[in-house]
């Protein structure tokens, strides 16, 4: 056991406990404060990172939207192009009337007759201006036309617009045919 003997007066002791609690105080202070800091320096350099993060993302993120808006571009160009092609396979694909139109005029004329002019309207009506040498010529471009097993059923009406023979015996005719 030890014998413990304080010789120093009780006023001067109950102001050294008054002091070392106010030195505790003090530390805890002291920590707490330092605790704060460390903290707020933990924040602030977190804050950076995330944000150095948060940058990155932002980059990439432009940049897919960049991808994105220049897919679009690529796809709107794609559509245009698909369109022109299915546009341009149906008229490959099926012939209008007015080629079907020419297509039979062009055999039903015979050598003889020597076409002029020929111009196919919307319809598929056609006019033909052109010359025969000869009466008998004529004769076999008229039937030629009006036979509907040689016209293929695809003429209603035929025209002579006009006619006229030249000093030469040429015959001159505009006709006007118009399909079924």
């Amino acid at each position: 056991m030890k014998i413990a003997i304080n010789l120093l007066p009780i006023e001067f002791r109950a102001q050294q406990i008054r002091s070392a609690s106010f030195y505790k105080i003090q530390a805890f202070g002291v920590t707490i404060i330092l605790v704060m800091i460390f903290l707020s320096v933990l924040v602030v350099a977190l804050r950076f990172l995330q944000s150095q993060n948060i940058l990155q993302i932002q980059n990439r993120v432009s940049a897919e939207e960049q991808k994105i808006s220049d897919l679009k571009n690529t796809q709107g160009s794609l559509l245009l192009l698909k369109n022109r092609i299915i546009t341009i396979s149906q008229y490959l694909g099926t012939t209008s009337k007015q080629a079907q139109m020419y297509q039979l005029i062009t055999t039903l004329l015979p050598e003889s007759f020597s076409v002029s002019s020929i111009s196919v309207g919307k319809d598929g009506e056609i006019l033909i201006s052109g010359v025969v040498p000869d009466s008998s010529s004529l004769d076999n471009v008229i039937s030629n036309l009006t036979s509907q097993s040689s016209n293929q059923d695809k003429i209603s009406q035929i025209s002579l617009d006009t006619i006229s023979r030249g000093r030469d015996g040429v015959y001159r005719l505009s006709l006007k045919i118009k399909p079924k």
